[in-house]
C-alpha cells in the first residue's frame, strides 16, 4: 500500500487558493516552473496552426461524414439544462465563441496560464451536476468511467480536502444545436477532455488522463489501475517484434537519459510531446511503420489506438478508427525502456490523424521514485489540425460563407 507521504499534506501551497497558486508561476520568478509557464504563455499566444509532422498541414484529412451518427442531439439536451440552471454570473465566466483561443488554454498540471472558465467546484450543486451530466452523455459509459476514476485517483481515503474531485475547469463553446458547431472541455491536475461536435461527429482531442500512484490500495477507487490494458498491449507489442524490428521501433538513447534533452523534455509532461500548450508543436515520426509490421502485429496497434480511443461514443469510435485505419501505412510506433514489467518505459503510436503516447514517470516531487512506474501519463493529440474539431470547424464555415479556403478559425 502507498504511504499517505506520496500525497500533498493539507499545508502544501498547492492546496491553498487555486487562483493565487496557479498564477504566482507566472508573476513570481522565484518558484522553479516560472520559466516553463511563460513558455507556456508565449505558445498560447501563438495563432493556432496544428500539431504536425514537419510544420506543413496536410489538407482533407479530416472531413466530416454524412453518415456521423454520435449521441449531438442528447448533448444539446445536456448543454441546455447547462445553460437553464446556471447563473448569469456564472455563465459570463464559463461561455465562450466556438472559435475562442480559450480552447488552447486547458492545463494538465496545477499551473495555469490564462484565466478562463468556471471552476466547478465554485459553481452551484444544480450547475455542477449538470455539468457532470453534459460530460456523462458525450463519453461512452466505459470513457465516463475511466475519466470519473482518474479524477478521484488522487483522493487518499479520509482525507478528501486533499485533492475535491470538482478542482477542474469547466468552459463551453458556441452555441449548442445539433447543426451547429459547439464544444466544450473540462481540465484538471488529472484529466483534461475537449470535446467537439457538429452534426453527429463527435471528436475528443486533445485528450489527457493521468494518475499517480499508477496503482492505488487506498482511497475513493480502491484497487483501480488506470491504462493497464493499454500498458499491456503496448508492451506485447513491442515484445512480438523481432530484434531487427526492435531496433527499428527504437528511439536514441536510454529513458533517464531523456530527460537531459531540453528540447524535449518537460518536467510536467517528462517524454509526452502532446501535452498542454503544445499546440503548434512539430514532433517528426519515428520509430518502426505499420507497413513493416506483420498482420497480426497491424491489428495489435489498431487494438491500442481504439482502446485509447474508448472514451468516445460507440458510433464516434467507428468513424474515428476508419480514419485512423485509413492511414495504416503511414502510422509509426516508437519505444523507449526497457521491455519487460518491472521498468518504466514510454511508447508512442503516431499518424497523421492521431498520436497517442504512454509514459511511465517519477512522482512529482516523490523522493526515490525515479526509474518507476510510478505515475502514468496518456495523452493523444489528432494531428493536422483534428484537434478541438478546428478542421471540422473551417469545413463548416467554409460551406456557409461559400468560400473555397479560408484561414484559421480557432485563434
Amino acid at each position: 500500500m502507498f504511504s499517505t507521504d506520496y500525497f500533498h499534506t493539507a499545508s502544501a501551497p498547492q492546496l491553498q487558493d487555486y487562483h493565487d497558486y496557479a498564477q504566482a508561476h507566472i508573476r513570481d520568478r522565484r518558484i522553479s516552473l516560472s520559466p516553463l509557464a511563460k513558455k507556456w504563455l508565449r505558445n498560447y499566444r501563438e495563432p493556432y496552426k496544428g500539431f504536425t509532422a514537419d510544420g506543413n498541414i496536410v489538407p482533407g484529412l479530416w472531413k466530416s461524414n454524412p453518415n456521423a451518427n454520435g449521441p449531438t442531439q442528447t448533448m444539446v439536451n445536456a448543454a441546455q439544462h447547462l445553460l437553464s440552471v446556471a447563473s448569469a454570473a456564472e455563465k459570463a465566466r464559463f461561455r465562450h465563441l466556438v472559435t475562442a483561443r480559450e480552447w488552447r488554454a486547458w492545463s494538465n498540471p496545477e499551473v495555469m496560464v490564462m484565466e478562463c472558465g468556471l471552476r466547478v467546484d465554485s459553481m452551484s450543486s444544480d450547475t455542477m451536476n449538470a455539468v457532470y451530466d453534459l460530460l456523462r452523455v458525450s463519453l461512452s459509459p466505459e470513457g465516463f468511467e475511466r475519466v470519473w476514476t482518474a479524477m478521484m485517483m488522487t483522493q487518499p481515503e479520509n482525507q478528501e480536502d486533499l485533492h475535491r474531485i470538482s478542482e477542474y475547469q469547466f468552459c463551453l463553446f458556441g452555441e449548442p444545436g445539433p447543426s451547429s458547431p459547439w464544444g466544450f472541455n473540462l481540465f484538471g491536475d488529472n484529466v483534461c477532455v475537449n470535446v467537439f461536435t457538429l452534426g453527429g461527429e463527435v471528436v475528443i482531442g486533445p485528450f489527457f488522463v493521468s494518475a499517480g500512484p499508477s496503482f492505488t490500495e487506498q482511497g475513493l477507487v480502491d484497487g483501480v489501475q488506470v491504462f493497464e490494458r493499454e500498458e499491456a498491449a503496448g508492451l506485447a507489442l513491442m515484445a512480438s517484434l523481432n530484434p531487427q524490428q526492435q531496433r527499428e521501433a527504437s528511439l536514441t538513447g536510454e529513458i533517464e537519459e531523456f530527460h537531459a534533452d531540453q528540447d524535449l523534455f518537460d518536467p510536467m509532461d517528462y517524454r509526452s510531446l502532446g501535452g498542454a500548450h503544445q499546440d503548434n508543436r512539430i514532433v517528426p515520426y519515428e520509430g518502426i511503420c505499420a507497413a513493416d509490421l506483420n498482420l497480426d502485429q497491424q491489428q495489435a496497434l489498431l487494438h491500442i489506438v481504439r482502446s485509447f480511443n474508448q472514451v468516445l461514443p460507440q458510433e464516434s469510435l467507428d468513424l474515428f478508427m476508419q480514419r485512423v485505419e485509413s492511414h495504416l501505412g503511414e502510422t509509426y510506433f516508437s519505444w523507449l525502456g526497457p521491455v519487460h514489467t518491472d521498468a518504466p518505459f514510454y511508447f508512442r503510436i503516431h499518424s497523421p490523424v492521431v498520436m497517442v503516447e504512454l509514459d511511465h514517470q517519477d512522482g512529482i516531487m516523490v523522493p526515490g521514485t525515479s526509474s518507476k512506474q510510478y505515475r502514468i501519463h496518456a495523452t493523444q493529440r489528432l494531428p493536422n489540425r483534428g484537434d478541438y474539431g478546428a478542421a471540422l470547424l473551417d469545413e463548416w464555415v467554409m460551406k456557409m460563407a461559400g468560400f473555397d479556403r479560408i484561414g484559421s478559425i480557432i485563434r
